[in-house]
């Protein structure tokens, strides 16, 4: 399996809606404008999500990928 398999999923799926956890176990919902080797990702239309509700609202966010917990990307 290629290293780089990551990132080309993240490629494959740029301005789609995608959710992210993070370590401190927050969970955001956006769409995927950017993604680099790094899996820094930056989302347009960002909201945190709390038990599936929205709790807050961004209009973008940059997420640094040492904090990724999971990613999940439509099917």
């Amino acid at each position: 399996m290629s290293q780089n398999m990551p990132i080309k999923t993240l490629e494959a799926v740029l301005n789609d809606i995608i959710s992210i956890k993070l370590k401190d176990q927050r969970t955001f919902r956006g769409r995927l404008t950017r993604c680099d080797m790094y899996m820094n990702l930056t989302l347009t239309d960002a909201e945190e999500l709390e038990s599936n509700e929205t709790k807050a609202k961004y209009g973008q966010l940059l997420l640094r990928g040492n904090n990724i917990l999971w990613i999940q990307i439509p099917t």
